[in-house]
């Protein structure tokens, strides 16, 4: 499109959306407000889009985004028309490639994780924009490969290799677990850069090396989570893509369908429910025949959450129960991808049902999940504990509501997670109607206490429903 020429996709896209301009702008402000960007555009500065002007990134990004959801179809930020004719930042390191497009995915680990080290660096990564994954299906060897153990690769000659790199897993998953996404992230991108890589650069016999793939795929998938619960969902999307590739080029089908799974509740998440179900499908259909219950239960309940989102209520509840008929909880020691633990069960029972609107069933999954909890997982704990104080405010339980708070509040200060902050800032919304409630008022002071401590982290987010 030339500079300064009326924008006909942009005018195109806002009809097929039934979007006026301000409503456009409003869109696009609530979107940057997410991502923690202060907006403030208005109908004038959409009718100036129309006429030919192009906003400074990340705006056509959010553009898309917001009209992707709108339209609940893919658009790229070039389909708007505003998007200027310069390489996104972070694109020319592999900050936001997907799946295929990088010819050697340990190559993009490495580069990735080398810039998110250093602060210098981060920024440009950071500033990428989150758009739903487009995953096209990839060939798979058309002979069987064997499904790999709950710890695959940690016998034979670089079993010792193995065996650190699965036990860092599940090291900075228990970090995660106990403290949030903020703590130690950094310190897992620099092992990845170094020591995993190192690893892989040894001479090593091929199915050997098809396990340390495994395991350094694994590792990518936990500094995902991590950097997602820190709010960097574009750079945790490019962890995931790229932890998808790793388990391609090590034949592992479970690995790949887990890393699809977790690709699938990110992008339910961010707002995207027809791709986070297409995902979760995916999963399910690249699971190997002979996939453990536990992972066949994890992959069914996140379809099931996909599917309760989108108010599909009788598949849904078909797939939470074969998921519970599948699930078999195994020892927690095993790491966090050899087994389904019950807590984590429970907790995405609770979710399901919650967005069902079964309050009292949803109640109790919640309260099933803290029976399994253990005493230093405070971010899990704190998480459960808000999404009950909200099940039991829907179902008009305003004390017992402002216990559990009291519970979350006790350990918030413990965490460094958006996921936490974001629970904060629906803690006040939800109460600041019964601000003259004196449990209420009590709960609500020491909220606003504590969020004055450092100030606001992430802005206020509606609950998934």
């Amino acid at each position: 499109m030339a500079r300064n020429a009326p924008n006909q996709q942009l005018k195109e896209l806002l009809l097929e959306a039934d979007w006026t301009a301000g409503e456009l702008a409003h869109a696009v402000n609530l979107e940057g407000r997410a991502q923690s960007l202060d907006l403030r555009y208005d109908r004038t500065s959409v009718a100036h889009w129309l006429r030919g002007s192009r906003p400074r990134p990340p705006v056509p990004q959010l553009t898309a985004a917001v009209l992707a959801r709108r339209l609940r179809r893919p658009v790229l930020p070039d389909d708007t028309g505003l998007a200027r004719e310069t390489v996104e930042p972070g694109r020319a390191q592999g900050a936001e490639t997907d799946t295929g497009q990088e010819s050697d995915p340990l190559t993009r680990l490495i580069s990735l994780t080398r810039a998110d080290v250093l602060p210098t660096t981060r920024s440009a990564l950071t500033r990428e924009i989150y758009t739903p994954p487009s995953v096209a299906p990839l060939p798979w060897p058309t002979t069987p490969t064997p499904s790999p153990s709950p710890a695959p690769g940690t016998a034979g000659p670089r079993g010792a290799d193995a065996r650190n790199l699965v036990e860092m897993a599940a090291l900075f998953a228990r970090q995660m677990d106990h403290h949030g996404g903020g703590h130690a992230r950094s310190a897992l991108a620099a092992y990845l850069t170094d020591d995993a890589a190192a690893l892989l650069a040894r001479p090593t016999e091929q199915a050997a090396r098809r396990g340390l793939l495994t395991h350094v795929a694994e590792l990518s998938h936990v500094l995902a989570k991590m950097t997602s619960d820190t709010g960097r969902h574009s750079l945790a999307k490019s962890y995931l893509l790229t932890a998808l590739d790793l388990a391609h080029q090590a034949r592992d089908r479970r690995t790949y369908a887990i890393t699809l799974r977790a690709l699938s509740l990110q992008t339910l998440e961010r707002g995207h429910p027809h791709v986070a179900a297409d995902l979760a499908d995916a999963a399910l259909h690249t699971a190997p025949r002979d996939v453990s219950g536990a992972t066949r239960a994890f992959l069914l309940s996140q379809r099931a959450l996909t599917r309760a989102r989108d108010h599909r209520k009788h598949e849904a509840l078909t797939d939470l129960i074969d998921a519970e008929r599948h699930h078999v909880p195994g020892p927690a020691n095993q790491g966090p991808f050899a087994t389904y633990p019950t807590a984590g069960f429970h907790y995405q029972r609770g979710e399901i049902l919650l967005a069902l609107n079964e309050l009292p069933q949803a109640l109790r999954a919640f309260d099933g999940s803290l029976r399994h909890r253990r005493p230093h997982d405070h971010r899990q704990t704190s998480l459960t504990q808000a999404r009950r104080a909200e099940t039991l405010l829907r179902m008009g339980h305003l004390d017992a509501a402002c216990n559990a708070w009291t519970i979350f509040l006790q350990r918030y200060p413990l965490l460094r997670s958006t996921l936490a902050d974001s629970a904060l800032a629906r803690l006040r919304a939800g109460l600041r109607p019964y601000v003259r409630h004196p449990h209420s008022a009590h709960v609500l002071d020491t909220a606003q206490a504590l969020g004055n401590e450092d100030g606001p982290r992430v802005p206020a987010a509606e609950p998934p429903t």
